[in-house]
């Protein structure tokens, strides 16, 4: 069923509103007053779609995480055979995707107060990786160094602005391709 066209554009401009005040307030500062005013919406509306300002933060992050989950179509990658050329191409849609919500991404990193959303979407991450592997302690430790790692380079980049796309990506794939050689999934 296509949802109310009315109601995409409110929660588009509360949602709007809202990360546009926490980049400017900070998460702990935003109150649903300030959205409402911000959004051009009655307080009351706000609360007809969320009740909380952690659900808006939780739906944004939600949407925009899934949306990118199913664009980066993971499941084309085998999980057997990794090449340099299919880890290259996995990273480069993977900052691609980043980069459409790199704004969103930058408040999230920043933000102290957003650090247990992020820290969900990495477990997210983690776990879908398990998920594809046999669960051992030995998977789990490589899976964990992988996505951190990862994340770190990822994390420079968005708040620093560190290096292009394929600077970031080409160092991914190199740490990757040496690391991948010595120490193998099991």
């Amino acid at each position: 069923m296509k949802e109310d066209l009315r109601v995409v554009r409110t929660r588009n401009a509360i949602e709007n509103a809202f990360i546009s005040l926490i980049e400017e307030k900070g998460f702990e500062n935003v109150k649903m007053v300030d959205i409402a005013s911000r959004a051009n919406v009655n307080r009351n509306t706000i609360y007809l779609h969320y009740e909380t300002k952690e659900m808006i933060m939780e739906r944004i992050i939600e949407r925009v995480f899934t949306n990118e989950l199913i664009e980066l179509n993971i499941e084309q990658y085998p999980s057997n055979r990794f090449s340099k050329r299919v880890f290259r191409g996995m990273f480069v849609k993977i900052f691609q995707v980043l980069f459409e919500h790199i704004e969103l991404y930058r408040i999230i990193l920043t933000d102290h107060s957003l650090y247990g959303y992020l820290n969900s979407q990495i477990n997210r991450i983690k776990h879908y990786l398990l998920s594809n592997v046999k669960s051992t302690k030995h998977n789990e430790i490589i899976i964990e160094y992988i996505v951190y790692g990862v994340f770190g380079i990822i994390q420079n980049w968005i708040i620093y602005d560190k290096g292009s796309i394929d600077e970031n990506v080409d160092i991914i794939v190199s740490l990757l391709a040496q690391n991948i050689r010595h120490v193998q999934l099991k």
